[in-house]
């Protein structure tokens, strides 16, 4: 199973489907900061399936939430922009709060810098889709294989 992060496009959707049709995946998940990119992608490349939460910059997203819960192959994870836990002065909000949650990974963006924590819980920030970053979780039985990725 192929699932694609992206986060903070910003206003560029072009991206977003230059990033799908390259990587194909089963699963998008979009971690805010311009939501509506990532909802009109869910719109155009409707055969994934879509976990999207809105970011800081989404003013006028009243269709998805801040955080989001899920499972995907049996690992919980928690899906969030990361402003509200405050990622761009460090870790420890978040981290707290997934523990909190008894997630497996947390996902965010928020700095536009791609970020991966191996600890318990792995944090992964995928990067700017703006400026071309993204990443891939690739699930093979129990094994997860996380990436950063650029256009």
């Amino acid at each position: 199973m192929k699932v694609l992060v992206v986060s903070d496009s910003h206003q560029c959707l072009e991206k977003l489907i230059d990033i799908f049709e390259r990587e194909n995946p089963d699963i998008v998940i979009s971690a805010g900061d311009n939501s509506g990119d990532a909802i009109d992608l869910s719109n155009i490349k409707e055969e994934a399936v879509y976990y999207i939460v809105r970011g800081n910059c989404d003013y006028f997203d009243f269709e998805t939430d801040d955080v989001e819960e899920f499972d995907i192959a049996g690992k919980k994870i928690f899906l969030t922009h990361g402003h509200l836990y405050d990622v761009k002065s460090g870790y420890e909000k978040i981290k707290k709060e997934a523990l909190k949650r008894h997630v497996d990974m947390v996902i965010f963006g928020h700095t536009h810098i791609p970020y991966i924590g191996n600890e318990n819980p792995i944090l992964f920030n995928p990067g700017a889709a703006k400026d071309g970053k993204y990443g891939t979780i690739e699930i093979v039985g129990d094994e997860i294989k996380f990436y950063h990725k650029k256009l």
